[in-house]
């Protein structure tokens, strides 16, 4: 078998090696993505994000282990934001996941943001799409924890998990208007510490927020419209997990009534092929910045203060458009 077939097939070492060719833009990893690509659209993404400090990797590893024992098959991608590639430093401590190193159902994978903002790698995408396609079933993504960047997995992720934690006061207030609306479910881990009740009677608050409980006493009132739960846990201890491993395939079946879950797949599509455009076309423009004289022009008149960015651009786009329109009419010739 290839690589492709490999991967398909579900095989550890072929999985990793698609994954690095992905994070490297290997041009070997295109002609495969587009022989796996029909493959995908089975996984259940889930996004974690939060502040730093609020034990995402605990929480994780115990929402594997919950998964785990329902039968189904685990991949993680945790987004690592200090080193082009930690060699292996998986969520930040080894010792954490060391219980699944040995279970073929689980595969964990780092991946460097490598300046990216938003919270994820700039590989991601891809990734997620190996993992679904390779067969599994869950699909757990750990953004970096860095705030209000963190809305970015909303465009990935089927349901996003906001993990908060007692004790940061009026940090909450900061939070509010950004990130607090990313989350699809929210849960205050390290709720067995002081102050956890306070931050717990607060989310409830916030529009469209319940507690958990009512929605395990009565599915039927998220039927409509899905109002946000928030649950506690000590993940450490393992207490709370089942609730929000039960919460999470909850949300996974009202994304299943209709059309809703279809359309974030078609959103996540749309994007995901917008930031491949993006970057593929940012990259040509370096290279015509390095080679063409006309582009080097341009340059120069904004180093020298005779352009200023704006009209510079406004006059690339133009010829960008003009060359579109001379290539669509040859075509019409043919």
């Amino acid at each position: 078998m290839d690589l492709v077939e490999e991967t398909l097939a579900g095989k550890v070492s072929a999985v990793a090696k698609m994954i690095s060719k992905v994070e490297r833009r290997d041009p070997e990893a295109f002609v495969a993505m587009e022989r796996l690509y029909g493959h995908c659209g089975r996984a259940h993404i889930i996004g974690i994000t939060g502040p730093p400090g609020a034990g995402k990797s605990c929480l994780i590893a115990a929402l594997v282990q919950q998964f785990r024992d329902r039968g189904l098959s685990v991949g993680v991608l945790a987004v690592d934001p200090s080193s082009p590639f930690t060699g292996g430093a998986i969520l930040g401590d080894r010792a954490r996941m060391e219980q699944f190193s040995r279970d073929p159902g689980v595969f964990i994978r780092s991946l460097a943001t490598r300046g990216t903002v938003g919270g994820l790698a700039e590989a991601v995408n891809g990734a997620v799409d190996i993992f679904d396609a390779s067969g599994k079933e869950i699909i757990i993504i750990e953004t970096v924890g860095v705030g209000q960047n963190e809305i970015d997995i909303i465009k990935l992720a089927h349901t996003v998990i906001l993990a908060l934690v007692p004790g940061y006061g009026d940090s909450l207030q900061a939070m509010k208007a950004g990130i607090m609306e990313v989350g699809d479910i929210l849960v205050v881990n390290k709720s067995d510490q002081p102050g956890a009740d306070g931050v717990v009677s607060e989310l409830r608050m916030l529009p469209g927020k319940i507690d958990a409980k009512d929605i395990f006493e009565d599915p039927g009132i998220v039927n409509n419209e899905w109002q946000v739960p928030v649950t506690r846990t000590v993940a450490v201890k393992n207490e709370g997990i089942s609730d929000l491993a039960d919460l999470v395939v909850l949300h996974n079946k009202y994304l299943r009534t209709g059309d809703r879950l279809a359309a974030k797949n078609r959103n996540r599509r749309v994007n995901q092929f917008l930031d491949v455009l993006l970057k593929r076309i940012r990259m040509e423009f370096m290279n015509q910045y390095q080679n063409d004289p006309a582009f080097k022009g341009w340059i120069e008149k904004i180093e020298t203060l005779k352009m200023d960015p704006y009209q510079a651009s406004e006059q690339v786009i133009d010829l960008i458009v003009e060359a579109r329109g001379k290539k669509v009419r040859e075509v019409r010739k043919q």
